[in-house]
């Protein structure tokens, strides 16, 4: 049986020590076995004990943001189906990944449905971004919303501004409160069905791709509006999608 290795530190943003003391596997099997382990263990949250096929998702994304998976899995949830991340989870990713050179600075503002914060953060690029949200917009049935709208803002804020600005940081994870949103209206079978749209025309998103390059590095839009705003004329591929979204990250602001 292979043990789980440790290994040296390779992450930036993250210290040698904190690197050290994280048990990371090396092969799937590793992870596997990991994962079967910690399954097995008492102490481990009831929704993960006894189920080695879920604790190895949180093997697997701890290693993606390079961080210890039994502290990952303490932090975790299960909400709706989904397995979900707890805020603060976010803010040590983007540490741990090397998203952002300091930790993210909250800025409070107004009371009651009015009460605001600004989220700012400082890209490895030394960009500086931020993102707002006030609790009227923000909040869901959570009853911590009103017990403690501070924290739950900052949770929001941290997860939004990730989403908006380090992308890569958050791909496939969840939050307990986006699973708490209201879901989206579905439609019903007697809605008409549109016609499908017809492709983007290759050269037009080749002549058009340097372009949005520089809308969304300068801050001014993001990989989803100029995918948003491309689809009205025209379906995009996987791979013109991905194509935007890399302009996102590629100044190195998010390393995965």
């Amino acid at each position: 049986m292979n043990a789980v290795a440790v290994v040296a530190p390779q992450a930036v943003g993250m210290s040698n020590s904190a690197r050290m003391n994280a048990l990371v596997p090396t092969s799937m099997s590793e992870a596997m076995e990991l994962a079967d382990i910690m399954s097995k263990a008492n102490l481990l949250p009831d929704h993960l004990r006894g189920k080695p096929g879920d604790c190895l998702l949180v093997v697997m994304q701890a290693q993606r943001w390079n961080m210890d998976p039994v502290s990952v899995a303490q932090c975790t949830s299960v909400v709706r189906g989904k397995l979900c991340y707890e805020g603060k989870l976010v803010s040590a990713a983007l540490r741990s990944m090397g998203a952002i050179q300091d930790e993210l600075d909250f800025e409070y503002s107004g009371a009651g449905q009015h009460r605001k914060i600004v989220v700012t953060g400082t890209l490895r690029s030394g960009k500086t971004r931020s993102i707002d949200g006030t609790v009227e917009q923000w909040a869901t049935s959570n009853d911590n919303w009103k017990k403690s709208p501070d924290d739950m803002l900052a949770y929001r804020g941290t997860r939004q501004w990730a989403r908006r600005w380090a992308p890569a940081a958050m791909l496939g994870v969840y939050t307990p409160d986006e699973m708490e949103d209201p879901e989206p209206a579905r439609a019903t079978a007697s809605v008409v069905e549109h016609a499908q749209p017809t492709e983007y025309p290759v050269e037009d998103f080749n002549r058009n791709l340097p372009t949005w390059r520089k809308v969304i590095e300068s801050g001014r839009r993001s990989a989803a509006d100029i995918i948003a705003m491309a689809e009205t004329k025209g379906a995009l591929t996987v791979e013109q999608k991905n194509a935007i979204r890399s302009c996102e990250i590629s100044d190195g602001e998010v390393s995965e």
